[in-house]
């Protein structure tokens, strides 16, 4: 019996089901995004690590100021670790601009390869994040978006391994629980 023998592995959801009730199995991509570098972001960028993903947008006034902090310290606790990284998508690239994501990315004292801050045409955003199995609407004064506050734990073949919502401290233990069962 290995040391691994009672730790279950976890799943693969990263799925649609087709209409004969078959699983269908993706794969997280990336083509047409940009960092806060300005540099290109492309499914070659992620191959091989462990990726947590998430969606936001800097003027946030709610949700994503508390999710940040919690992602900075998630940050702070791998940051041994070579093949782990954050995805933040911005869900509202027509103010989050490149020098702005720059500008956020500096602020969370977190370096730019382990923390990706990603923008794309909305379109282009909004096809990333039914991949990533959520969506973002503004809200009706469209002074604010409605959006998840929940993250993606991908693995190292871009398969979802699972949700969590990093508002809650169980889930971001059991978050790091499966990040440390992914990294052996």
């Amino acid at each position: 019996m290995s040391c691994n023998s009672n730790s279950k592995d976890l799943p693969i959801l990263s799925y649609t089901i087709d209409d004969t009730g078959q699983k269908n199995y993706y794969n997280i991509s990336y083509r047409d995004f940009r960092n806060q570098l300005d540099e290109s972001f492309s499914t070659e960028t992620i191959k091989g690590n462990i990726c947590i993903a998430n969606f936001f947008f800097t003027s946030c006034p709610s949700i994503c100021p508390p999710m940040r902090t919690e992602l900075i310290a998630i940050a702070e606790s791998f940051s041994d670790e070579e093949n782990v990284m954050i995805i933040s998508h911005t869900i509202d690239p027509i103010h989050d601009s490149v020098s702005v994501l720059k500008t956020y990315s500096e602020a969370t004292g977190i370096p730019d390869h382990k923390w990706q801050f990603l923008r794309a045409s909305e379109e282009k955003t909004k096809s990333q994040a039914t991949m990533y199995m959520t969506n973002f609407k503004p809200n009706e004064e469209g002074t604010d978006f409605y959006h998840s506050s929940y993250v993606a734990l991908v693995d190292q073949k871009q398969q979802i391994r699972g949700f969590y919502n990093v508002l809650l401290s169980e889930d971001v233990d059991r978050l790091k629980a499966d990040l440390e069962r992914l990294l052996r």
